[in-house]
């Protein structure tokens, strides 16, 4: 009895309305109309729990989904900055080789050409010696200066 009284202090919760007699309806609570009642409001929490955790499992799925879609982007970004670095690394690279080439082939032909100034002044030399040699009989002393000049 006293669950009834309770039902009846609150009328917005577990009431049907009943007719009692000729007046007006009046709210009033039934043992299996309240046992109804709690029932429903149990399945109704259960519906609203279920739909909480879809829509929980589906944002969680969504989220998981963009963080590896992000990932994947700034992979693929950092590989393009990878490849661009290799890239310009690999171009100056390149370009110091040549232009240490090109230094070892200038500093080569400056070998060469003292080289051949060296060979064209002793061959001038032996010759005038000769000839020297020939005209005079005696070898005279010869004052040879070479500069090289290798830079």
């Amino acid at each position: 009895m006293e669950k009834v009284e309770a039902l009846r202090r609150h009328p917005a919760h577990n009431c049907v309305p009943t007719l009692l007699g000729p007046g007006p309806m009046e709210l009033q609570a039934e043992p299996r109309t309240a046992a109804a009642v709690a029932i429903q409001a149990w399945w109704r929490g259960q519906l609203v729990r279920r739909a909480l955790q879809v829509a929980d499992a589906s944002a969680r799925r969504i989220q998981a989904w963009w963080q590896k879609v992000a990932s994947q982007q700034k992979e693929q970004q950092r590989l393009k900055v990878l490849v661009d670095y290799v890239r310009t690394e690999r171009a100056s690279v390149l370009l110091q080789a040549q232009v240490r080439a090109w230094a070892a082939r200038a500093r080569y032909k400056r070998c060469q050409e003292a080289a051949r100034t060296i060979q064209t002044r002793w061959r001038q030399h032996v010759r005038r010696q000769e000839q020297g040699t020939v005209a005079s009989g005696c070898a005279g002393d010869v004052d040879l200066l070479v500069e090289v000049f290798l830079g």
